[in-house]
């Protein structure tokens, strides 16, 4: 007997010493290989991947990877439905001119080890640079270690908003490739060649009904819909960017996203130089016709550039009603007879919404006396006439960040077409950023001038399986912001 024992022990490390050489050594940061998850076991939420795209937080451009790894890496804060920054790896922030210093908390990586400054030094040097964060961490010029639970980041410009710009993934320093150590809800396994995600036991205070989440290789973007229309996964996110909208067989909720809608003007214009008509035109326009009618319901109407949801705008009465007599005043007290000169209309008839839009608009104006040649144009040609400034008016879109940074058109920015630089507004705008006014005293200033004309944001809508139940109170910088409400029938 002792043989036999001595011999199957021996037999066993062998096998062990085989597997380890076949296999290798595990990166780390790489996530472990499991062998005891079901496939088909009930209460698994199964999300939709490309297995084309990297699951490496600074690397991945899918919108469907990015919202996945949302699950497995925290940033220093994270957002709410209104875009006001709630503290997660950092415990606080104080900004001060071009500097923001924030201090850490107590939180721990998935392999239980304390979060630094020196891992939030390194995952900032890598999403700088990323396809995903770049954008919004383009103010900030760089981070350093102040000490081991403090970073202080230095801002090309002074930003009071800029905290609502560090949610960038925070991941263990040193540990790189596909899916490196973060401190998520969730951490990532593999069990043959399928990728799980499960509960991060040390996530404090996390505890939701969903357990496991299998994650679904899929072709492409278009393949996303019918996967879940036929039962592959159970959740699928549409920005509604394509202008359209169709049902499907699914349970679906609508999600404010910060992509600004606006009416652009040209500022050489003979016609629109003029602010007094820039001003009688948006007392023409009806906001809730239009996200109702040409938006079909995903939009909502805006009177200020900013989100209407932004915290920072709790509390301030910016409704402005239709007066088509008030605007027809201001036509008279510009002087410009109207009546003599064609105007003309940009928008990229491509999307649905937006030409709708235009559609609108220009029956307001033609309500107040304008003449107006409506240009829909495929997107190329869209692009190249607001290139060359071939338009009096336009339809633009803009997807803002999380600060509400409104540089790239009153900072001269890629998208300040038409926009006159020199303007009051970009002047006060710069104010506002350097502390030098309040919001409301660039909202007023900005509305006697008028740049260009908010008229909505858009939405989201989020789609899920039948057999699901929760609240589903989804935010635009994670589509998963209550799964922990989340569970299966």
């Amino acid at each position: 007997m002792k043989k036999a024992a001595a011999l199957i022990l021996i037999l066993s490390l062998l096998f062990t010493v085989f597997c380890s050489c076949d296999g290798g050594e595990t990166p780390e940061g790489d996530p472990a290989i499991v062998s005891n998850l079901d496939n088909t076991k009930e209460g698994t939420l199964k999300l939709a991947y490309s297995k084309a795209d990297m699951l490496d937080p600074y690397t991945a451009t899918m919108t469907a990877n990015l919202q996945i790894l949302s699950l497995v890496y925290d940033g220093l804060y994270k957002l709410d439905n209104a875009y006001e920054p709630i503290p997660v790896i950092a415990s606080g922030s104080i900004v001060s001119d071009s500097s923001v210093n924030v201090t850490l908390g107590s939180a721990v990586f998935s392999d239980g080890s304390l979060i630094t400054a020196q891992d939030v030094v390194y995952s900032f040097d890598k999403a700088k640079f990323s396809p995903a964060w770049s954008e919004k961490l383009k103010n900030f010029s760089g981070s350093s270690v102040a000490a081991s639970n403090m970073v202080i980041f230095t801002l090309e410009t002074p930003d009071p908003y800029a905290v609502s710009c560090l949610t960038f993934p925070i991941v263990k320093n040193g540990s790189g490739g596909n899916l490196p150590i973060g401190s998520g809800r969730y951490t990532p396994e593999i069990s043959g060649e399928t990728t799980y995600l499960v509960v991060n036991k040390n996530k404090s205070g996390f505890n939701p009904a969903i357990k496991t989440i299998m994650l679904v290789p899929v072709r492409d973007s278009s393949s996303l819909e019918s996967s879940l229309e036929i039962g592959n996964t159970g959740f699928y996110y549409n920005d509604l960017g394509s202008g359209t909208y169709s049902r499907i067989n699914a349970k679906t909720v609508e999600m404010g996203i910060n992509n600004f809608v606006y009416l652009g003007f040209n500022s050489e214009s003979e016609v629109f130089s003029n602010a007094i008509l820039r001003r009688a035109v948006s007392l023409s326009i009806n906001r809730k016709e239009i996200t109702a009618t040409a938006f079909q319901g995903h939009a909502r109407e805006c009177y200020s550039p900013f989100n209407p949801d932004w915290y920072a705008l709790a509390s301030k009465d910016l409704i402005l009603s239709v007066d088509i007599q008030k605007a027809l005043a201001l036509i008279e007290e510009s002087g410009i007879d109207i009546t003599e000169k064609e105007i003309s209309l940009l928008v990229n008839k491509e999307n649905q919404f937006k030409l709708e839009t235009a559609y609108f608009i220009r029956d307001y104006l033609v309500q107040l006396g304008f003449s107006v040649n409506l240009k829909d144009y495929e997107m190329q040609y869209y692009t190249e006439a607001l290139e060359l400034g071939s338009y009096d008016m336009y339809i633009g879109e803009v997807r803002l960040s999380p600060n509400m940074d409104l540089n790239s058109l009153l900072g001269g920015g890629s998208l300040s077409f038409g926009i006159d630089p020199t303007g009051a507004a970009c002047a006060r705008y710069s104010q506002l950023l350097s502390g030098g006014c309040e919001i409301m005293d660039f909202i007023n200033t900005f509305n006697e001038e008028l740049p260009f004309i908010p008229l909505c944001y858009r939405n989201a809508a989020v789609s899920y399986t039948n057999e699901m139940r929760g609240d589903f109170n989804c935010c635009d910088s994670d589509v998963f912001y209550d799964i922990e409400t989340w569970s299966f029938k």
